[in-house]
């Protein structure tokens, strides 16, 4: 959890002139010779900024309303290392912002449990108002990768829940999700189970295999449940199952090989990357066999 830095003396600059100089690259050209020239002056006002303290999170807040990169970035990432909860809520009105709500997730991770209640809100909200589809960065993205990443019982118990309420009125038939009509059009089932895999919470796991039990065997989404619950029981938090799921159902390799007229050489990548989590499900079928 971060903690609240105290006020410090004023540093040699004012604060107005920090909060300039942070902003001094917003609506620019990013020219990739200036980058570290920039980056560096950036990341010494950001430092100044953080020795103010409390002094300067008002400014730092008032710069999010501002929703111009980068100072966005710096600022929230600044507001986390102040630790100061009064920027808690600000970043969590921002995380649904497709381009700059994972500098606000990345902050709220550093404030830890704490800020689990308010994203939790924003993930309710949006559920009971869903907005028109967005594709693969939904407007929970940010928010249930925070939720993810911190690490603690709430968290955990939302994700768990979440999942149950999600299977529990998926339609027996196919369905255009991106209808108005459908509830979690804002949540993405395979991005949900990705932020669960990286809570690392083995309470997870029973509640993915009641998941795993909707879908027949030789679907995608079977094998996408079956990975998730198998890295949550190893300790493994890699990958990204979002994209993992459409290379399972189209791989780029089998399509490039038809495409230039090559013949299947008869091996079976799926299992070599993905074997070690259907082991113990084999084994499980041979002691009922017996």
């Amino acid at each position: 959890m971060a903690k609240k830095r105290k006020e410090t003396p004023a540093a040699a600059e004012s604060l107005d002139s920090l909060i300039t100089q942070l902003q001094a690259f917003d609506h620019s050209p990013s020219f990739e010779r200036a980058a570290k020239k920039r980056e560096a002056r950036l990341k010494e006002a950001a430092k100044k900024l953080e020795a103010l303290g409390e002094t300067a999170v008002p400014a730092l807040i008032d710069v999010l309303k501002k929703q111009d990169y980068p100072s966005f970035a710096y600022a929230a990432a600044t507001l986390a290392a102040i630790g100061d909860t009064r920027a808690i809520e600000p970043l969590v009105e921002n995380l649904e912002d497709r381009d700059l709500g994972k500098y606000c997730q990345e902050a709220l991770v550093e404030f830890g449990p704490g800020c689990v209640p308010d994203i939790i809100k924003s993930v309710e909200y949006r559920i009971a108002h869903p907005a028109p589809d967005r594709g693969l960065i939904t407007h929970t993205h940010h928010a249930l990768r925070a939720i993810g990443d911190i690490r603690c019982p709430a968290s955990a118990a939302f994700l768990n829940t979440l999942l149950d309420d999600y299977m529990k009125v998926i339609p027996g038939e196919a369905f255009d999700t991106s209808k108005m009509e459908w509830v979690y059009q804002n949540v993405d089932f395979f991005h949900l189970l990705d932020c669960m895999v990286r809570q690392q919470d083995k309470s997870a796991i029973p509640h993915i295999k009641k998941a795993q039990g909707h879908f027949p065997k030789e679907y995608s989404d079977y094998l996408i449940c079956q990975i998730a619950a198998g890295r949550i029981k190893k300790g493994r938090v890699e990958g990204y199952l979002p994209l993992e799921v459409m290379e399972i159902a189209m791989p780029s390799k089998s399509i490039m090989n038809a495409l230039l007229g090559i013949e299947p050489d008869g091996e079976d990548d799926f299992m070599e990357e993905y074997g070690e989590y259907f082991e113990e499900d084999d084994e499980q079928e041979d002691d009922d066999e017996v």
